[in-house]
């Protein structure tokens, strides 16, 4: 499934009485991915709207395989009424990891980074939306936004702040869960333990990297093992049939 990494630049918090709250967040695609649109352009050239809601309970989505949606928004308008297009990605977590980002974000602080596997699987380990292609001998991602304005979210990951403390007596202070708070949204638990105020917060764009690279890993391993188990079972397959046709003769 493609992976698209986001960083966000500002972030607001939405209450409503009776609903669910969201945290709301202007992002872009972050630097060194990109997304080639079938409209024209890229990804990267437009700015975009991340909406975490807040999920209660066990409240059941409408597909249990998908965390939200990525939808592209046309210009609208036209002179100086003129909108530009934009893209809006619309998840949905349950309470517990929601909090977690709603401290990040009340503390003054924003997720370094944000990764959404994105697009629709079909037959053959195929994707629908959000596909790959060959441009100049690379293989680049290509959202077909004419004919897919909005795709499937299936996975959600967040970079948030890593927290160190200062110097020994902090460590003898504060447990290794205080030092790393690096929270998957898309998976099943969270690290536990609170966010002290007279933490100082570590320069994270190291972390942020290396994570995208064992996320980009871990799905290039997959496809991988998949082919081997593939070549593995057509070769099981020939000898089969070399065995049936030694022993005809």
């Amino acid at each position: 499934m493609p992976l698209v990494a986001f960083r966000p630049s500002k972030a607001r918090l939405v209450i409503e009485q009776s609903r669910e709250s969201v945290l709301v967040m202007k992002v872009f695609v972050a630097k060194g991915d990109t997304v080639d649109l079938t409209t024209g352009g890229k990804l990267e050239m437009l700015s975009g709207v991340l909406r975490i809601r807040e999920r209660k309970g066990e409240q059941a989505r409408a597909d249990p395989r998908t965390l939200g949606s990525l939808v592209f928004i046309d210009k609208s308008g036209r002179g100086y009424d003129q909108r530009p297009a934009k893209f809006q990605i619309n998840i949905s977590v349950v309470t517990e990891k929601f909090n977690w980002l709603l401290k990040v974000a009340i503390s003054g602080r924003l997720p370094s980074k944000f990764f959404v596997d994105i697009g629709e699987r079909v037959a053959g380990g195929e994707t629908r939306g959000l596909t790959y292609r060959l441009r100049h001998g690379n293989r680049v991602k290509l959202w077909d936004n004419r004919s897919y304005r909005s795709i499937p979210v299936t996975n959600f990951a967040a970079i948030l702040p890593i927290i160190v403390p200062e110097g020994e007596e902090g460590q003898a202070r504060y447990g290794e869960e205080d030092q790393m708070q690096v929270e998957y949204l898309g998976g099943q638990g969270h690290p536990e333990g609170e966010m002290s105020d007279d933490l100082l917060v570590a320069t994270n764009a190291q972390v942020a990297e290396l994570a995208d690279d064992l996320l980009v890993f871990q799905s290039e391993t997959k496809h991988t093992l998949t082919a081997v188990v593939s070549v593995i079972a057509v070769i099981g397959v020939l000898l089969l049939l070399v065995n049936i046709v030694l022993l005809v003769r």
